[in-house]
Order: structure tokens, then sequence, then C-alpha cells
């Protein structure tokens, strides 16, 4: 019995083999129905998502239209010379109105009228004619829907906004030669900021049915879109539209905003998703949901395939991984005890043996992995704060708390300074609320310390602690701390801080800790404009490095009026090589090996920062011609015609994309991967950095470079340039 009971111990790896496959036969069971929800769950994903998306270029398409009415009542509201006046009193501004009116009337693809009301006029103004209000409202224009008196109470409303009709018929005798089709939708605007002057748009069904056009999959034409605004539905296009109970849709809209979620209307379910606009419109549309089960029953088969598929695969690969794991233990008992069985027992003291002998060597190789997270840690180099904590945790560090800071430390007396290095190490993991660790910065010989609690009070008596350690061993021993931080993303700027803290030593009494805030340091968050960085980007993926060194001179100039303080541009600094990482397209150790935030600690003055900024600029341009990115032929073709023709006013995207013979549509799309940046906005910056060129480098006047640049409305150039370089060109050129 004795003999049996210790064999069938000797074969106990047998029985986790036997355990393992009753698990894997048992996972194989509930595949099935696993999988199947999985299928339904992915095809129900698919199915909203295809409804969502197709709603959002809908929005996107409508809500830009409606930027441009907006933008159209307010050039208006602005034309004094054509607007605001009485007939009898001022007939000349009459033929300018309808001209102003003709020129947006007659480019416009989506309204095909544009009325003019001023309240204090008895006229209502076309592109080619004037009617009496009350002609108007009496028989020139009767919407189906409203009386003369309502139609007049929408008109007069000082109201600031659109006001928006439901689509209806419209008949009337004045409107005869305008419109062919009679179905129209029609928007009344109140023009600020008077709101004395009315714009009634409209707009014909025939926008909204190629608005709302089904597109795409066999299933696209079960769709029905609609557009609900304050309380009312608008318009409505698709299968279901005539049959859906309108009042019974309303009542489903009241109070949404947007999402998808599954309603029932007339006896049927359907998908309804939802998207409201910055107009206030709500955009809906509505899917049978029919169309999904039908494609969840269409993918049944494919279950059932991929059920086989896994089935046989995993059988067979069991049984090849349970006669290698069986001969590895064969092997590792004739290693450890020369016998020919399977015994775990066996093996488990034979590693506890081995465990052992290594401890000391785990114990030092821990403390080098916590060195060399310290350093990635102050050089930012993990993406996110999870990351950060899990890199921490394998080197046997906490950092998963609220509050961080940056100490450096300093002794003249050398001799010491591993002695007080090891006694801080030991108050630092003698803490039970706190953790940390701390480096030896070989090219300034200093130690970095990165603590974390989630309490300043709770690190306070630590910092104490270390100086009093720091002052038993050492006469002489300076510590310098940061402000407190809370996102990891900003562990490069605390080094900064205690960096500039340290280097202040000689200003403030350094019996005691040097703190960040009690060195003045000007504001830098308003140092750099954006509008900088993206010329920067810009400058890289172009490849141009003059263009950069450029930018780089505007940055430092801007510095230099600013008097910002030293720690002001390394942070500045710091924070554009992090915005400018993601132009580097080699790998990123490399990125590292011409910068990091301890060289940065030794830039000193606005020249260093010039040198440091552009040299990073120049090797990250260099890096990209030697991966060797090619643009595609269409963007190359499109960015030589555009620096050849950027001076012709009537280059617009239409026009080059009939050149490069292609759609607009592709040459977008090919811009944006390519280059990331739209192609008529690659335009706009080429002409602005052409502007600025001859502002700076000639005596031109700012009329002719204007027309130079392929403007001819100097109004507009100014605007522009304003708004690219946050000065007018006249401020430009003085500075």
């Amino acid at each position: 019995m004795n003999k049996l009971k210790k064999e069938l111990n000797s074969q106990n790896v047998l029985y986790y083999i036997l355990v393992f496959y009753l698990i894997v036969i048992l996972v194989i069971a509930v595949l099935g129905g696993y999988l199947f929800r999985y299928y339904y769950t992915t095809v129900y994903a698919d199915f909203q998502s295809g409804n969502e998306q197709h709603l959002s270029s809908v929005v996107s398409r409508h809500e830009n239209d409606l930027r441009i009415l907006q933008d159209i009542a307010t050039q208006i509201g602005l034309s004094d010379d054509a607007t605001r006046f009485r007939l009898e009193d001022q007939p000349q501004k009459a033929i300018r109105l309808e001209e102003q009116l003709k020129g947006y009337t007659t480019v416009s693809q989506f309204f095909s009228l544009l009325l003019y009301w001023y309240h204090e006029d008895d006229y209502l103004y076309s592109y080619s004619t004037s009617v009496s209000l009350r002609r108007f409202l009496e028989s020139g224009f009767l919407p189906e829907q409203l009386s003369g008196e309502e139609l007049y109470s929408l008109l007069e409303q000082p109201a600031s906004t659109f006001s928006i009709l439901p689509e209806q018929n419209v008949d009337g005798g004045w409107l005869t030669g305008y419109m062919a089709d009679r179905e129209k939708v029609i928007y009344l605007l109140g023009i600020s900021p008077k709101l004395e002057e009315t714009l009634i748009f409209i707009v014909p069904a025939s926008y909204y049915t190629g608005l709302l056009a089904q597109s795409g999959g066999a299933d696209e034409g079960m769709r029905t879109d609609f557009l609900y605004y304050e309380g009312s539905l608008i318009v409505s296009r698709g299968t279901d539209a005539d049959t859906i109970p309108e009042a019974e849709l309303c009542a489903l809209l009241e109070g949404r905003s947007g999402g998808s979620e599954k309603v029932r209307l007339d006896g049927r379910r359907f998908l309804l998703s939802v998207q409201t606009g910055d107009s206030g419109i709500l955009y809906g549309s509505l899917q049978p949901m029919s169309v999904f089960h039908d494609k969840v029953l269409a993918e049944q088969w494919g279950i059932v395939l991929v059920v086989l598929i896994c089935a046989i695969p995993a059988t067979f690969a069991i049984i090849v991984a349970a006669g290698s794991v069986m001969s590895r233990v064969k092997r590792m008992n004739l290693l450890l005890n020369e016998a020919p069985h399977y015994d775990l027992d066996s093996i488990e003291s034979g590693i506890q043996v081995l465990v052992t002998s290594y401890r000391d060597t785990e114990k030092e190789s821990l403390s080098l992995k916590k060195t060399r997270f310290i350093s990635d840690f102050v050089r930012g180099s993990y993406a996110s704060r999870q990351e950060a904590i899990a890199a921490a945790q394998e080197c046997g560090l906490n950092i998963n708390y609220r509050l961080y800071l940056a100490v450096l430390t300093k002794s003249r007396e050398l001799s010491n300074e591993n002695m007080v290095y090891s006694r801080m190490l030991e108050a630092i993991a003698g803490e039970s609320r706190t953790d940390g660790f701390g480096i030896h910065l070989i090219g300034n010989n200093q130690n970095l310390f990165l603590l974390f609690a989630d309490k300043k009070e709770e690190l306070e008596p630590l910092l104490s602690r270390l100086l009093a350690i720091g002052k038993e061993y050492c006469t002489d021993y300076i510590m310098a701390v940061s402000d407190y931080h809370r996102s990891f993303e900003e562990s490069s700027r605390a080094y900064l801080e205690a960096n500039t803290a340290f280097d202040n030593r000689l200003l403030l009494d350094n019996s005691k800790i040097i703190r960040f805030s009690d060195a003045a340091q000007k504001d830098y968050a308003n140092l750099v404009d954006e509008k900088d960085l993206n010329r920067l980007k810009t400058a890289i993926r172009n490849q141009d490095k003059t263009a950069a060194d450029s930018v780089v001179k505007d940055i430092c100039n801007r510095l230099n009026g600013e008097k910002a303080s030293l720690y002001a541009f390394r942070i500045l600094y710091n924070d554009i090589m992090h915005t400018l990482l993601a132009e580097w397209k080699g790998d990123k150790t490399e990125f590292d090996d011409f910068y990091n935030v301890f060289t940065l600690s030794q830039c000193l003055n606005i020249q260093d920062f010039y040198e440091l900024l552009n040299d990073a600029c120049r090797k990250i341009i260099d890096n990209r011609e030697g991966i060797g990115i090619q643009n595609s032929d269409i963007v190359q073709r499109a960015v030589s015609y555009m620096q050849e023709h950027f001076s012709d006013p009537g280059l617009t995207m239409n026009a080059l994309a009939e050149y490069l013979q292609v759609s607009a549509v592709t040459l977008s799309v090919e811009f944006r991967n390519e280059l990331d940046i739209r192609p008529s906005d690659y335009l706009a910056n080429l002409r602005m950095e052409k502007a600025r060129e001859l502002l700076r480098d000639t005596n031109m006047l700012i009329g002719d470079i204007t027309l130079a640049v392929g403007y001819e409305d100097a109004h507009v150039f100014r605007r522009r340039f304003k708004q690219y370089t946050g000065m007018t060109p006249g401020q430009y050129r003085e500075q």
C-alpha cells in the first residue's frame, strides 16, 4: 500500500494534466454560447455604428450650411451701405442690396431664394426685385401651415437665432417666377446686433432629398432620417417617412439630445440614433430592427463553422502541449534527482534551493531596476499613468499616490555622500504611507529623489528627516525641492523646478529646504502661441529647415521680449519637444540620445535655448528624410502647384482638384493622410508665410502684398493675417 501511494504521488503531474483536459472540454462546451453572444453584440455594434456614422455625415454637412447662413447674415448686418433703409428715402441702396443678395443666391447650393426686410421699411427685397410687405403676406407668399398674421409675427420678432418652419407647400403669385418646386423649408433669421432686420432663406425640398439620400449597403434603403426642432418635425425622408406617426415620434424625441436606443413606433421596433447640432436642431435616423435580426441570422452558420475550427486545433494543441509538459517535467527531475519520474515535489525542492542562492543577486538587480525607472520617469518615457504604475510595481515601488515631488541634494564632502545616500534610502523605505527612490546624477554630482504620497502632511516630515540626515554627516549640505505635482506627465517639470530651486541656493537660505515656490518665476503658460507650434510642425512635415529656423527665431524673440526666466524657457523647451516627439519617425530611444531633461538643465540662456531647439528640429527633419517618407503623387503635385500659383486669387480647391484630375474629396483625403492638414489650410498657411516674408524683407505696400499672395480683398487678407499671427500686417512690420 505504501509503495502504491508513493508511486501515485510521484506521478501527480498527470493529475494536473487530466484536470486541464476536463477544463478545456468544459470551455469548448460553452464556447458556442459565448461565441453566439459575441457575434450578436458585434453585429449590433456595427449596426448601431453604421447608423450613427451616417447620421454624423448628415449633421456635419447641414450644420456647415447653417454656419454659412449665419455668416451671410453677419455680413449683411455689417453692410451699412446696402441695408437698413427706407426705399422712399434711399432708393440707391436698393440696387446695392439686390446686387449683394444676387451674389449670395447664385453661388448657394443650399437655399434657392434669399429675401431681406428692414423693419422700418414697407418692402422686402430679393436678388432681382422688391415687393411690398402687404402684397407678400396677402398673395405673394402663402405657406400651407401659416396665416399671413402668423408669418408677419415671425418676421418682426427681434430674434438673433434661426426660426425654422417645417417642410410645407407654399403658394403665391409673387413666387411663381422664382420657385419651380413648391415644397419648401423656410428659415427666418433676425440679424444681430440691432435686431431690426430679417432674412428669409427659402430651401427647396430637393436639398433635403439629397442630404438625406440613402447610400451604402443593401440595408441602407430601410433607413428613415429626419430633423426635429423646438417640438416640431422639420423634414423627414426614407422608407417609413410617410407611415410613422409624427405625433408619436415627436413625443419620443422630447428631452433627447444624443445617443442610440431601441424604440417602438407604430407597433414596430426601430433603432433610433439622434445627435444635436450646434444650431440646436436634433438630427435623427430610424432603422428597423428587422435589418439587424436578418444580419444575425445570416451569421449563425459562420458561428458553427468557427466553433469547429477552434475545437479541432485546440484538441490537437492540448495533446502536443501535454506531451511537452510531461517531457520537460521528466527532464527537470533528471537534472535535480537523477530519477526518470514526474515528481513535482522534487522539482519544488530543487527550485527552492535555486531561489535561495539567487536572492542576494535579485536585490542588487531590483536596485538597478528602480534606478532605471526613476530616470525614465523623469524623462517622461511613460505614455500613461497606468503604464508608469505598472513599471514601478515591477521594480518594487508603489507610486500610486495623489502627489509627488522631486528632491535634489548635494554636498561638497564627497567622502560621506554614499553614507548619506544610503541612510536616506533607508528612511524612505521605513515609511508606510509614502514611497520613493533616489538616483545619482553623475554629470551634476547630485542625488535626485522622487517621493510619492497622498497628502503633503505625510511628505513634509520625511523631507525634514532627509535634511537632518544630510546635515548630520555633512556641514555643507543642500536640499532643493519642487512644487507638489499630481499628473505624471509633469515629471520633467518637477525635476526642472527642483533644479531651478537648487540654482537659487546662493540667493536663498540653504541651511533650510530650498523650495521652488521661494524662487519667483515668470508665468510661462502663454509664451508660445499655438499657431507657432503648428507652423513648426508644418515646417518639419515639409522637411523645410529654413522655415523651422524662422519659427524658432520667432519663439526666441517672443521669449526675449517677455524677459522670461531661465526656468520658463527650460520648461517651454521641454513642452515643445514633447509636442514634436509625435513627428519623430524612428526609434524613441534614439530621440533620447539628443534630448532629455537632464541635459536640458545645462541650458543657461536664450542662445542655448535657440541652439538646442533648432538642432532638435533639424535632427527630426533629417530623421524623417532618413526614414524615406514618400508623399503620394497627388500630394506632391498639389504642393508644387500651390507653391507656384499661390498668388492666383482664382486658385481654389475645386480648381486644384480639376487640374490634378481627381475629385475634391480624394484630394482632401490624400492631403490628410500624408500631411495631416487640409489642402485649403496648407494654401492659407503658404500665403501667410509668403506675406510675412514680404512684410519683413521688402518695403511693398500692404495692398500690393495682398495681391501678391493671392487675395483680392484687403479686408479679408488683414483678418486672416491677424488670425494666423495674432497681429495686423502693420503691427507685424513694425515689430
